[in-house]
């Protein structure tokens, strides 16, 4: 018999202590090294996390850029959360697993899990990232127990290629595509989307230039 996945969580009530937001965060500083401090950090099955919403699963959502583009992709079916299948994403990424409990033994162990998850998603070389936002969207039963820490990454060509079955029509588009379809994405990529310039913004700041090849 297969056991049981168990997924990183948080307790809710750590959120509300830190401050509660609906939507997008750009004070990364503020709660992320609160949440990853081992003391805050546990697992449990994950059929049990996507029911508690005394708990939030911790969930990287990677934003990819080659250029003046973002990568895409569609859920399929055979992904785990049917609650998405059939929507455009622009967040690569997923559960980190109590398989990665070693990881967290440093300060450095959710960048580690965030870098193995990125590389089962997608098959890219080793890159540059920076966290530049939060994101808590209890409007809908997946946001509810799940809490986004939002990466961009560029790339310097466009060779990426699916590294699970639950990732289907992998491509480029520009943002300005991404806007004109935002309805068809998933709600966290609404948010990101909403809030493009804001996020593209904080990673110039923490060296990761997007801005710099967009205006190219």
């Amino acid at each position: 018999m297969a056991t049981e996945e168990r997924v990183l969580c948080f307790k809710r009530k750590l959120f509300d202590q830190l401050g509660e937001f609906q939507g997008i965060c750009l004070d990364v500083e503020r709660y992320l090294p609160v949440i990853t401090s081992s003391n805050n950090l546990c697992y449990l099955n994950r059929s049990d996390a996507e029911v508690d919403r005394s708990f939030k699963q911790l969930i990287p959502y990677v934003l990819i850029f080659w250029g003046r583009k973002i990568l895409r992709y569609r859920r399929g079916k055979k992904g785990q959360e049917s609650r998405l299948h059939g929507l455009y994403s622009i967040g690569i990424g997923g559960h980190i697993s109590e398989d990665d409990h070693g990881l967290f033994s440093s300060d450095q162990g959710y960048q580690e899990g965030m870098r193995r998850e990125l590389m089962e998603e997608v098959a890219i070389g080793e890159v540059k990232d920076a966290a530049v936002g939060l994101i808590n969207d209890d409007d809908t039963d997946v946001g509810a127990v799940h809490f986004g820490v939002v990466h961009v990454l560029t790339i310097p060509d466009p060779k990426v290629a699916r590294g699970r079955d639950g990732i289907t029509g992998l491509e480029f588009v520009s943002l300005d595509r991404a806007v004109s379809e935002i309805s068809s994405y998933e709600s966290w990529s609404q948010i990101c989307i909403e809030n493009i310039d804001k996020l593209l913004s904080r990673a110039a700041d923490r060296g990761i230039d997007v801005l710099g090849q967009l205006l190219i």
